[in-house]
């Protein structure tokens, strides 16, 4: 199992940075040292309860895995799919259903998409809702805009 990190927006200049369980790093873009402050509980080891880097508390479980290279491995399947008389695309899903079994779960915080890799599992965490993100995806809404 890997060790605790947190992976975030820096607030400096919007590039990934990624924390240890320490809570302190420099981002590799900016070169920004940036830090969270970290609970007990999660200095503990136990579950994440809340997000650190925005104080955000719903957040969603997925498996971690490069959406890109998932597309890229379906694209392909597509594309040889005419070739091989389709069985390029049930290849593409046996490798997609492998590598979703494989790969460890990760917690992801809707508000800022902060990504927690290590941590247990929060039984209370479910998988990504549509209707939560879209929460969170349309920001304030001015009376003037009419909603």
């Amino acid at each position: 199992m890997r060790p605790p990190e947190i992976s975030f927006a820096c607030p400096s200049c919007s590039g990934e940075v990624s924390v240890p369980l320490s809570g302190a790093g420099t981002c590799a873009h900016c070169g920004k040292g940036v830090s969270l402050v970290l609970g007990p509980a999660l200095l503990s080891g136990g579950p994440v309860e809340k997000c650190p880097a925005c104080g955000g508390l719903e957040i969603y479980v997925q498996r971690d895995f490069n959406q890109k290279a998932g597309l890229v491995v379906v694209v392909i399947g597509a594309l040889f799919a005419p070739f091989t008389h389709y069985l390029s695309l049930v290849a593409a899903a046996l490798l997609d259903a492998f590598l979703y079994m494989l790969l460890p779960e990760i917690e992801v915080c809707y508000r800022c998409l902060a990504h927690f890799r290590g941590f247990p599992r929060n039984p209370a965490h479910k998988p990504y809702d549509l209707h939560t993100a879209e929460q969170y995806s349309k920001g304030p809404q001015s009376p003037a805009a009419g909603g």
